[in-house]
């Protein structure tokens, strides 16, 4: 009712899109906070009436399983931290979220997480600080290009709102989001994440993620110990990168119902928290205590090791919620252990545990997800900009990245969408943007039956224009590509009789309908087929089309004699 006659107005007064974008990015920016305000305190809510109760509630993820697994046979966008499906969303579809998936993604991760699952709110908000500016450019009905406008800064605005730190929300939205530059952007994202985040100081103040120790850089040698805890955390960082597809890949091959398999996972938890209860949810509470307490180094490896094991399980597991909050507990607990290590060996005064805990947070954030200039400026704004911070920051986060990607090449959200079969490529185009594969791919298009001959298909290849093209089985499905040229050698060499299912080119890469062509041409190039297919995202044996290099150049004419 309210944006209907708020439409309205617009119409009277006549508004251009671009002055419109401005007004409803700072619209944006307070919705965040607010969905992000709330969205923690139903996590806080939901924690302080379940495993953080203690006694039989301990047992809280089990329930927290089953219903989630639920939610997720309803609506399956909602598992997992959401940052891959936003960027997919941004790649392929436009940026159009689904109302619906953005309200059960809220449902689904608050209860994951306030019931005890090793998980974090960070990467859920960036999914609803999408979907608010997803649902934003629909209802005013923007251009494609203004709605990923406002999907890029609401993800942004996602994780400026749940860290309080709105800088960080504009590199990590350019780091991770996007993965380029765009002066326009970056600009309008400056008034959407400090909206952002100070709505959700405003309104969940009280629910600050830890305590932050006072920072001292006690001398110039002590960053030689930094740069120590940056080597030590890479290789933990790729550890858990490694554990969390290791997972995935053991419910790929063993698949059971959502419900179960979270359930399961929930049991899991519920027994490691019989001995280990600091390692369910957060951890936020666990990591302001152990800064402060001088516990054993038994007990701290004990706590990192079984924090990455929960972890690696809820995430691999699809639950619905984020890998930050944990990440966060992994490097802090990395940083406490390199520093009671230290402070055994060389009795040399150095900085607190607390100290050498939030370098480490910093490091793990850089290494695990490869994004270091967000990492670095997110624990720069949560000390407050304590200038004493900057060079162990940077020297241990730079070694952690630089390390841990000679380790392994991707970072955790590329390794989950790799292991999903959904990782986007990082092209980029100018004009091309804006025009997708489903503008000018073929609708009709010539197909090869699976069960065909060699010699079948050898006696019509001249009368077909192209040298490549799909095969579909016997119910039509796409199973992959086949060249003109292993059909000809094939029969040259006497095979005649052999179907050409045998001689199926299954790894060849393909396209979306909403795809930019910017991607489109890059993947064309690089493909020895000089067509590929245009498949359904949701279902990859499903082809709508075809696209060839000649469909493309024709377009690219088009446009350069308007």
């Amino acid at each position: 009712m309210f944006l209907g006659k708020v439409k309205e107005l617009l119409k009277k007064i006549y508004i251009k899109e671009d002055q419109l974008l401005i007004l409803l990015i700072i619209v944006l920016g307070l919705l965040v906070g607010v969905v992000a305000a709330l969205f923690r305190a139903s996590i806080h809510f939901i924690a302080r009436h379940t495993y953080m109760r203690g006694g039989l509630w301990i047992f809280s993820p089990v329930i927290g399983g089953l219903v989630v697994g639920g939610i997720i046979r309803l609506c399956k966008e909602v598992k997992g931290g959401g940052v891959g499906y936003v960027k997919r969303m941004l790649s392929y579809h436009g940026g159009n979220i689904p109302s619906k998936v953005t309200f059960f993604r809220f449902i689904a991760s608050a209860l994951n997480v306030g019931s005890g699952f090793s998980l974090g709110p960070e990467g859920p908000s960036v999914k609803l600080g999408a979907g608010v500016g997803s649902f934003l450019g629909k209802t005013f009905h923007l251009s494609s290009k203004n709605t990923r406008v406002l999907v890029s800064i609401g993800a942004g605005s996602g994780i400026a709102a749940a860290f309080f730190a709105p800088m960080a929300g504009v590199t990590y939205m350019l780091e991770e989001i996007l993965g380029n530059f765009s002066a326009r952007i970056v600009g309008a994202s400056f008034i959407a994440t400090v909206l952002a985040a100070a709505v959700q100081q405003g309104m969940a103040g009280h629910l600050l993620m830890f305590s932050i120790p006072q920072f001292k850089l006690l001398s110039p040698y002590e960053l030689i110990y930094y740069a120590f805890l940056g080597l030590f955390i890479a290789p933990i960082s790729v550890l858990f990168v490694k554990l969390t597809v290791a997972v995935k890949r053991f419910f790929k091959k063993h698949p059971l119902p959502m419900e179960i398999r979270l359930a399961a996972v929930g049991l899991i938890i519920s027994a490691a928290a019989l001995f280990f209860p600091q390692a369910m949810g957060t951890g936020y509470e666990t990591i302001t205590e152990y800064m402060n307490l001088n516990s054993s180094i038994e007990i701290i490896a004990s706590l990192l090791v079984v924090k990455l094991l929960l972890t690696s399980l809820s995430i691999g597991s699809d639950a619905s919620g984020g890998m930050y909050a944990p990440a966060f507990f992994l490097g802090a607990f990395s940083g406490i252990l390199v520093w009671k290590i230290f402070s055994l060996l060389f009795p040399i005064p150095i900085a607190s545990a607390g100290a050498y805990a939030i370098v480490g947070m910093g490091a793990f954030f850089g290494g695990a997800f490869r994004v270091p200039l967000t990492a670095f400026l997110l624990i720069l704004e949560l000390t407050k900009m304590n200038s004493a911070i900057l060079f162990p920051l940077m020297l241990a986060t730079g070694v952690s990245y630089t390390f841990s990607s000679f380790l392994y090449s991707y970072s955790a959200t590329e390794a989950v969408m790799v292991e999903d079969g959904t990782l986007i490529p990082k092209e980029a185009g100018g004009i091309l943007e804006e025009i997708l594969v489903k503008d000018i791919m073929r609708i009709d298009y010539d197909a090869i039956p699976a069960d065909f001959t060699v010699r079948e298909v050898n006696e019509i290849l001249s009368l077909l224009p192209f040298s490549s093209y799909p095969v579909l089985d016997a119910n039509g499905n796409y199973i992959g590509m086949v060249t003109g040229s292993s059909i000809r050698r094939a029969f040259v060499k006497g095979e005649g009789d052999r179907k050409v299912r045998e001689l199926v080119v299954e790894n060849v890469s393909h396209l979306h309908p909403e795809m930019p062509l910017s991607i489109a041409i890059t993947r064309l190039a690089d493909s020895p087929t000089d067509i590929l297919p245009v498949l359904d995202p949701l279902d990859h044996k499903r082809i709508l089309g075809v696209l060839s290099m000649g469909d493309f150049m024709k377009r690219v004419m088009e446009i350069s004699e308007k």
